[in-house]
């Protein structure tokens, strides 16, 4: 965080993708293990939405905005990536907090950049799916102003969850 508590936010770089995969696996082992089993857990980590050469592929790739929250020491606490799905259309695909570092603003200042950054690049809304149990993110992107537009299940190994769909216009 800087002296006036707000994060510092940067691009992230190749550099950062191990330390991005650390904080998405972190943060699904903290969220999701009330209501995903281990052996599920640990196969979609391992399946390619988490593998290093994606995550090296977002960062990379200039239509994507792959953003890191970096503490006072310079580490990363956070990240972001959003990614585009149709024309006007972008999804907010991984959005990770250090469990650490939860409540203090972090994630709230990724999104409000990743929103602004959607702006400036002619979006018309973004996307982004929480699984239906996890009831603290869906608070928050709830009071970041993404509307509920859909419930579904998603099956994780040999398991069915829900997944709760929203959007906000920019």
């Amino acid at each position: 965080m800087s002296a006036d508590r707000s994060p510092r936010l940067r691009p992230a770089t190749p550099d950062d993708v191990p330390r991005l995969k650390e904080l998405g696996v972190h943060g699904w082992e903290t969220t999701y293990h009330e209501f995903v089993s281990p052996e599920n857990r640990a196969r979609y980590l391992a399946g390619p939405f988490w593998s290093l050469d994606r995550l090296r592929d977002i960062v990379n790739d200039p239509a994507c905005l792959s953003l890191v929250a970096e503490d006072t020491t310079g580490n990363a606490g956070g990240f972001l990536t959003i990614e585009p799905v149709d024309d006007g259309v972008v999804e907010l695909t991984r959005l990770y907090v250090d469990p650490n570092s939860r409540g203090g603003g972090i994630g709230a200042a990724l999104v409000a950049a990743g929103l602004k950054w959607s702006r400036e690049r002619g979006a018309g809304s973004m996307l982004v799916n929480v699984f239906a149990d996890n009831h603290g993110g869906r608070r928050f992107y709830e009071r970041a102003g993404f509307t509920l537009t859909r419930l579904e299940p998603f099956t994780i190994g040999d398991q069915i969850v829900g997944d709760a769909w929203y959007e906000r216009g920019m």
